[in-house]
């Protein structure tokens, strides 16, 4: 089915924000150049191995996306999840403070769909109301 008017700007990948994935990368990336750093300075060779872990995990952190947004349904990338559209009961309007979009489920819970951002609601509730 094709996407209503204003759901272009709904549909695609998202990452989520950039300051939250370089606080990530940081905290993941902390430990691994310290040991590179400290198998420099021991004379190992321990870091021709953790130079390029650090460089697959910067490309996980910033290449794949958190959420996948289509006309079938929002498919979840780390949780390996797809919610369809017809088992989501509504688009919540976003309250203040809210970084990502909440979806209230057919069962009643809550979902916080990790990295699109409130400005994509109508979107979605278009797509939602389109795919159902």
């Amino acid at each position: 089915m094709r996407p209503t008017r204003g759901a272009g700007r709904a549909l695609g990948p998202f990452w989520g924000a950039r300051y939250t994935r370089t606080w990530v990368t940081t905290l993941a990336e902390l430990p691994v150049l310290s040991g590179i750093y400290f198998s420099i300075l021991g004379g190992t060779t321990a870091w021709v191995v953790l130079v390029p872990l650090a460089v697959v995990i910067a490309a996980v952190l910033w290449l794949v996306p958190l959420s996948v947004v289509t006309t079938e349904g929002i498919r979840l990338v780390l949780e390996r999840r797809v919610v369809p559209w017809w088992y989501i009961a509504s688009v919540l309007d976003p309250r203040p403070g809210d970084e990502e979009v909440r979806l209230e489920l057919r069962d009643g819970r809550i979902l916080r769909v990790p990295g699109v951002p409130p400005r994509t609601v109508p979107g979605l509730r278009a797509l939602h109301a389109a795919n159902r």
